[in-house]
């Protein structure tokens, strides 16, 4: 009983965390616009500059760089890259981009979202770009995406170009002289990555109060506190045991499992949650 109790105790302190996976990723070393990893589209948009592969970051690598940016006072929000990627059964999206461009390029760039290819809104601050002199003097815009973007085939992401967020009316200059819709601007090592239901004992996890109303099972099932989709019960191997969407007050029967802990995860209200149970 000593050895049992001691083993409950072990499983009471760990949980389980989702596993970080790169969903689709653009390096553009074999000079191509088409992803090194996964799969989804790139374009450039509204920029009318032909689309070259010029050194990248590392500078062993390639980049992809356009020209023929809008006029100044012009079209600001509007022209850069854009880049679409199905985000089905991932969550807690991230976005990595590392960019640089000419001297007389927009020196500030804003990475937008959409989750049903028309409607973009702002994520991160707007993101003063280093030059391309140097290697040294890439940046890299790195944002949480909403949970809106969860489990989304529709997601796209862009880089776009926009006025000095100082005056909000006028581009500045990358490199300190005159702005010129003609200046070139790369972007490399684009990256998109997410949660999937792979999982491991780790740290414990966010629970929400409201998802699992009693947290010790006995034949009754599991109960919800919340209407829940994309509800799983893991054993403590990482294993998926059980799958289901929920109501509100719903039970989950849970007769066929074996004694022991488990960790349920879903999401309620757009937002992941977990919960750990003990099954008697």
């Amino acid at each position: 009983m000593k050895k049992i109790y001691s083993l409950f105790v072990a499983l009471a302190t760990a949980t389980v965390m989702f596993a970080q996976t790169t969903i689709t990723q653009w390096n553009f070393d074999a000079s191509s616009a088409a992803p090194s990893t996964g799969a989804g589209t790139a374009s450039i948009i509204v920029a009318t500059g032909t689309p070259s592969f010029p050194v990248g970051n590392p500078g062993s690598g390639k980049a992809w760089s356009t020209a023929g940016f809008p006029a100044q006072s012009t079209g600001s929000g509007t022209a850069g890259f854009k880049f679409d990627v199905s985000t089905v059964n991932y969550s807690s999206i991230v976005v990595s981009i590392d960019i640089a461009g000419s001297g007389t390029c927009s020196k500030y760039f804003q990475m937008q979202y959409t989750v049903n290819g028309s409607t973009w809104t702002n994520v991160g601050a707007a993101t003063e770009i280093g030059t391309t002199s140097s290697p040294a003097n890439w940046v890299t815009m790195t944002n949480n995406i909403p949970a809106a973007a969860n489990n989304n085939a529709n997601f796209s992401v862009r880089i776009v170009s926009v006025f000095d967020p100082a005056n909000n009316s006028t581009y500045s200059a990358n490199g300190g002289a005159n702005y010129a819709g003609t200046g070139t601007t790369r972007v490399d090592n684009v990256t998109i990555t997410g949660t999937t239901g792979s999982l491991a004992v780790s740290d414990l996890s966010k629970v929400k109060a409201n998802f699992v109303k009693n947290t010790f099972v006995k034949n009754e099932g599991i109960t919800f506190g919340a209407q829940a989709k994309d509800v799983k019960v893991y054993n403590m191997f990482g294993q998926v045991v059980k799958s289901a969407s929920v109501k509100e007050n719903e039970t989950l029967n849970v007769s066929d499992l074996a004694k022991g802990s488990y960790i349920v995860t879903g999401t309620v209200n757009n937002q992941p949650v977990s919960q750990k149970i003990l099954k008697d």
